[in-house]
């Protein structure tokens, strides 16, 4: 019997085990227009271990190929979409938790990112941190 043939009262058997779940890509709705957002990237994973070769043999992160997609929200905002795709078949299964971490990774990257320039645009405090009352 295949999996699309009646099974009694005319019911279709299909099975639950192959149902195909979709994919879910992990995003982030940043603060910085479409036209800025690859020069943001760029700088946000500078110096990290996701553009460090050694470190990404190390902890099995080549076996990933990196995907990222650029959806404009609105004007001064942009969706960054970002999933770690596997190279060789069978690495997505196998290494399901280093996946989630070059994931994890790359999103701590950009909130460090967003940050480092939240505070360089604000003005330095004019007065002293601490008045001393005499």
């Amino acid at each position: 019997m295949s999996e699309l043939e009646p099974r009694g009262r005319g019911r279709l058997r299909r099975s639950r085990r192959k149902a195909a779940v979709p994919r879910r890509i992990p995003s982030e709705v940043v603060p910085v227009p479409i036209a800025e957002v690859r020069e943001f990237v760029r700088d946000a994973v500078r110096g990290t271990s996701l553009t460090d070769p050694f470190a990404q043999l190390l902890g099995g992160y080549a076996l990933f190929e990196p995907r990222l997609r650029f959806v404009a929200v609105d004007d001064g905002h942009t969706r960054i979409e970002f999933d770690a795709a596997g190279r060789v078949a069978g690495a997505e299964t196998l290494l399901y938790t280093r996946r989630l971490g070059e994931i994890d990774r790359f999103f701590v990257a950009l909130r460090d990112e967003l940050d480092r320039r939240e505070s360089h645009r604000r003005p330095a405090a004019n007065g002293p941190a601490v008045e001393r009352g005499e």
